[in-house]
């Protein structure tokens, strides 16, 4: 049985694809997506929509993108790469929009645009510029998009600009040099990191959207998703698919924090907020200090507790001393003693799956790969065991072919 079967699920719900079908809409979220269609639909001239990463940006645009709304009535230029020359900048949306140009001379650029906007005018179809990650565009090029706004009638605009950006792109707008252009822009619009009611609901809504299923996280389980993510989408997705993967190994159907935990320690530092890594790290220095400590005070000790050598000149006044006799030991046979430092496990251990199905694995981790998969009331002979640093232990499990699997000690049961 695999993951999402375990879970009765379509699909996984928390992909990290900027996938319009599972736009959420949270305040915020809801507010840039009406701004955006208010912008087309009012013919205003430029919006901005900014946002920290991973709150969403890509996954709005798409959004607006897929609509039925504007797919037939408006031509939309999307310029993904804006590190561009302004030249290079107007060449590239006038390909996007299927412009033709008989040569790259500037005015005959921008002539040819204004009778293609004008055209497009007269039947009520909007012209859209769109600029993803528009806080790198050059100065030059940002110059150049405030010219390009000045195409418009007596009565209307010709072009709708939208600019979304990290929050680098609204510091820049109140630079001197740029005070024209920011002037320009009517509507802006921020996404903010979800509240931790809206995590909660967030989750809720994809598992929905993936086919909903038989999995539920618990209450804290998600209160501490919150904490670890800080409400930013992108995050929480990444913490809910490792910590539903732990829940799969764990044979659970309910997430829980346990499984968050062990989830967030296996993600990488990039993703993981910076206030859990100081927090690790004072752990760990306070640890280090507190072994510090222990080996000093143990030295100190051990030095005060010296029973000191006794001097030869009073060997005589020892003579009366009562010397005993160390106490025979019968002799050992060292042979069959184990190498010092070896764990041995004995052949004749057993254990027997008691869940459903039982994932064998190729290595004693969450993050190996599944090899096989054991049914419940199978019996195996214990070839070893390993205990994680959180305290989950693994089995290796031998089968009657002589392949060796690893199995996790919530899927079975020892055997007297």
């Amino acid at each position: 049985m695999d993951y999402l079967e375990f879970f009765d699920l379509k699909e996984n719900p928390f992909r990290l694809t900027p996938d319009p079908f599972y736009f959420y809409p949270s305040g915020s979220h809801n507010e840039a997506l009406s701004s955006f269609n208010y912008i087309v639909e009012q013919k205003e001239g430029f919006f901005m929509c900014t946002g920290e990463p991973g709150t969403g940006k890509t996954t709005l645009l798409n959004t607006f993108l897929n609509t039925d709304r504007w797919k037939d009535r408006a031509g939309i230029a999307l310029v993904l790469t804006p590190r561009l020359s302004p030249e290079e900048f107007l060449l590239t949306v006038l390909e996007d929009l299927n412009v033709k140009v008989k040569n790259t001379n500037k005015n005959e650029i921008i002539k040819a645009f204004r009778d293609f906007l004008i055209e497009n005018s007269m039947f009520g179809r909007r012209i859209i510029i769109i600029v993803d990650e528009a806080q790198n565009l050059p100065d030059e090029t940002l110059e150049e998009l405030r010219l390009l706004s000045n195409l418009e009638t007596e009565k209307e605009k010709l072009l709708q600009i939208v600019l979304i950006g990290q929050p680098e792109l609204r510091n820049r707008m109140l630079l001197e040099n740029l005070k024209q252009l920011n002037q320009r822009i009517t509507v802006r619009t921020t996404l903010n990191p979800l509240t931790i009611d809206e995590t909660s609901d967030y989750i809720n809504y994809r598992l929905v959207k993936a086919g909903k299923g038989n999995v539920i996280f618990e209450d804290r389980a998600k209160k501490f998703i919150h904490k670890l993510s800080k409400g930013i989408p992108r995050l929480i997705n990444l913490i809910c698919s490792r910590a539903m993967m732990a829940a799969y190994l764990d044979m659970s159907r309910q997430v829980k924090k346990r499984h968050v935990e062990y989830a967030i320690r296996h993600i990488s530092d990039v993703a993981m907020p910076a206030v859990k890594r100081r927090k690790l790290l004072r752990v760990s220095l306070l640890t280090a200090l507190l072994i510090t400590a222990s080996a000093i005070a143990f030295i100190m000790n051990y030095s005060l507790h010296i029973t000191p050598v006794a001097d030869p000149t009073h060997r005589a006044d020892r003579q009366d001393a009562v010397v005993k006799e160390p106490p025979k030991v019968d002799a050992v046979n060292t042979d069959k003693l184990p190498a010092p430092g070896i764990d041995m496990v004995s052949p004749q251990r057993t254990l027997i799956v008691v869940a459903d199905t039982a994932n064998l694995m190729s290595e004693p981790s969450i993050d190996s790969g599944t090899v096989t998969q054991a049914s419940k009331g199978n019996v195996f002979e214990i070839a070893d065991e390993f205990k994680e640093t959180g305290g989950r232990k693994w089995y290796k499990v031998k089968t009657s072919g002589g392949k060796e699997y690893w199995i996790n000690e919530k899927s079975v049961k020892l055997l007297p």
